[in-house]
């Protein structure tokens, strides 16, 4: 199993001739990137769960698959999920602050250090509350210590991945690091690979129309 690609919530995994896309909270995504290339190549087991993305009043449904290395942090993401308006992509951003310290806030009804975590409001934080506490025990006495997702991405982590998809895009890498440091210095706060093609994208547009010739990507 190979790790075609690391993005900030997902990996693209290689399974002999066919490629999955596997959402995963932004620590493991991290963590991975990091790692070096022997256990990036040769993997630990991703526990998954597989679910049905869209409306089913006619949306558009899509399979999708969210992974993690652990399969307690799994258990605990499925029951997160049972929440209303706790919706899959929603909780991988939420797991900013490790998984105990979440099970012990939701089993003594702290709906304040709940309404921390990004996307809970008031409303949400009361409904976890309501339907979580009493099934937490086992969770707020596990020992994990770091948070499965990050808040904000380091623009080291973020600079890697923009290489990365200049990379599947066939841009030599000699190429890809110059475009990299050329953007990043021009705009300081990028905050996705997103914001960054986009930038990519408008100087190549100015470059062919003649508008600020001297710029080049």
């Amino acid at each position: 199993m190979l790790y075609d690609r690391i993005r900030r919530n997902s990996l693209l995994v290689r399974s002999g001739a066919l490629c999955y896309e596997v959402f995963v909270p932004s620590g493991i995504a991290s963590r991975l990137r990091h790692a070096p290339e022997s256990e990036r190549r040769n993997p630990l087991t991703l526990y998954t769960i597989y679910y049905i993305d869209g409306g089913l009043g006619g949306g558009h449904l899509t399979p999708k698959l969210v992974g993690f290395l652990d399969p307690l942090d799994r258990e605990f993401f499925e029951a997160f999920t049972t929440v209303p308006g706790v919706g899959f992509m929603k909780a991988l951003k939420c797991l900013v602050q490790p998984l105990n310290e979440i099970a012990q806030a939701i089993e003594r009804g702290d709906t304040a250090f709940l309404t921390g975590l990004p996307g809970v409001g008031t409303k949400t934080a009361e409904r976890i509350v309501t339907e979580l506490r009493g099934k937490m025990a086992k969770f707020a006495l596990s020992r994990s210590e770091e948070p499965l997702s990050i808040e904000s991405e380091p623009a080291s982590e973020l600079k890697t991945e923009a290489l990365q998809v200049l990379d599947q895009l066939e841009y030599s890498r000699a190429e890809a690091q110059r475009i990299v440091a050329d953007i990043f210095a021009r705009h300081k706060g990028l905050k996705s690979v997103e914001e960054f093609l986009r930038k990519v994208f408008e100087q190549r547009q100015n470059r062919e129309s003649g508008v600020g010739s001297r710029e080049s990507v």
